[in-house]
């Protein structure tokens, strides 16, 4: 009887040996895969965030290229330079100033010319004649860590006669918030330049190695903890953007829940099995949820549309995919604050979706950036229509001790043609569109593939 009793324990032993083996595998394989969405999410929006920036710049500095009084040589250089100081303090640069054909800088506080010819970021835009964004530059007088964008000055004749260029501090190019879900000691960005060189960073991680001998996402363990490491190259900088996030930490609750359900197995086997399945399935649901919407808005974000774009068969002529800048947002943030910044974004989204909801999905992707995607639109009239409402709507002003900021946006359109688009297609042409929107003013809307066709606001 004792020796049954024995076999019997025996073989109840294995059985919960067997099946916490198990639950573990599945437990591991859980917050592994979970761990890969949830980098590679914080990366993108990372990705979007510099890319804003970095636009921002680039578009000041082409469109400041085109005043009349900038490129009008018969006005000294240096005159011309200091009447850019209103942009080097409303944009919160380092810098912003002119440089002639031969590299001579004038800025615009009127310092001491130097001569800068030879730098690489002059020689490339003396040789091609387009923007360029440069390497990271360390200051002389403070060894602070900077960044130059600039933009060639053409003649009529397309002949080279000189540029304009504006300066900032690396630290402005990406605010590392605790806003992507996981808390700010569990994830950590790193921005490399061209030559693999990092010039912003929170943590020290191999990075080189990493972009070397990995296809773009790797695990690796640091002491206790286990890393998931995801990287981007950017398309307009060709930087590389690198996201690290320390699972062991994230997941800390998810661990602690798997040891005490292991513990109970060994008492309950049957009972336990089934509670863990239910419990495991609860604590995980609300993080898949979490990582299909915006954390300040409610609404949609980047990921959700993605996989919703992926899946939908288009139809010709009756898809349409909108996206919505908001002018000036800058602006509120620095004068009115990032608490106003915040009311401002889920106000605009509150817009959006009371003009576009029932048939439509309306997603946040970044920083001040909307997309609006209607799958399948009646009447292209009406669609105009209520784009033209929402450019009325978004024309607000806000206040705040005695601080005045008026808004407006800026809407890029594209109406979907055939059906073999993809995201990345829809939101590059679109993309196009707003950049034409904010060139003609701001405060409008822009078609792609039209004859420039603008729809302006009812005011």
């Amino acid at each position: 009887m004792y020796r049954k009793f024995l076999k019997k324990n025996k073989i109840i032993s294995v059985i919960v040996i067997i099946v916490v083996t198990y639950i573990l595998i599945l437990s591991m394989k859980q917050i592994l895969f979970r761990s890969k969405e949830l980098v590679i999410f914080i990366n993108k929006q990372t990705v979007l965030e510099v890319n804003n920036i970095i636009k921002n710049q680039i578009s000041l500095v082409e469109s400041l290229s085109e005043l009349e009084y900038i490129k009008n040589e018969n006005i000294p250089i240096q005159k011309r330079a200091l009447s850019l100081r209103p942009f080097q303090d409303n944009y919160n640069l380092i810098l912003i100033g002119l440089l002639d054909k031969e590299g001579n800088r004038s800025s615009s506080l009127g310092s001491k010319t130097a001569n800068l010819s030879y730098r690489n970021y002059f020689k490339e835009v003396k040789k091609n004649k387009k923007s360029v964004i440069s390497n990271v530059i360390y200051s002389t007088t403070t060894g602070e860590k900077t960044i130059v964008f600039i933009h060639p000055l053409l003649n009529t004749e397309n002949e080279f006669r000189g540029a304009i260029f504006s300066s900032m501090h690396l630290s402005e190019l990406i605010l590392l918030e605790n806003r992507y879900e996981a808390a700010d000691e569990d994830y950590n960005t790193s921005i490399l330049d061209s030559n693999l060189k990092v010039i912003l960073e929170d943590k020290h991680i191999e990075i080189e190695n990493l972009i070397r001998n990995s296809f773009g996402f790797t695990f690796k363990i640091e002491g206790y903890d286990l890393h998931a490491i995801t990287f981007t190259k950017d398309p307009i900088s060709n930087w590389y953007i690198i996201t690290d996030l320390n699972v062991s930490n994230y997941f800390i609750n998810t661990w602690a829940n798997t040891l005490i359900i292991i513990l109970i197995l060994i008492t309950i086997f049957l009972i336990t099995f089934q509670s863990f399945n239910i419990h495991t399935k609860n604590e995980i649901t609300p993080i898949l949820d979490s990582l299909n919407h915006d954390y300040l808005t409610g609404i949609y974000n980047r990921k959700y549309l993605e996989d919703n774009i992926k899946n939908v068969g288009f139809k010709k002529n009756e898809s349409l995919f909108i996206i919505l800048d908001i002018d000036n947002f800058k602006a509120i943030n620095d004068e009115l604050g990032h608490t106003t910044g915040d009311y401002v974004i889920r106000e605009t989204a509150y817009k959006i979706s009371e003009i576009f909801s029932s048939d439509s999905i309306v997603a946040r992707v970044g920083g001040d950036e909307f997309i609006i995607f209607i799958k399948n639109y009646k009447d292209r009239t009406i669609v105009l229509n209520r784009i033209k409402s929402l450019l009325s709507l978004m024309d607000t002003c806000y206040n705040k001790e005695g601080k005045n900021i008026r808004i407006s946006a800026s809407i890029g359109i594209t109406f979907i043609e055939n059906d073999d688009y993809k995201f990345i297609d829809l939101y590059s042409k679109t993309d196009i569109s707003l950049y034409k929107a904010k060139k003609h003013g701001k405060n409008c809307a822009y078609i792609s593939d039209s004859d420039d066709e603008i729809i302006r606001n009812y005011i």
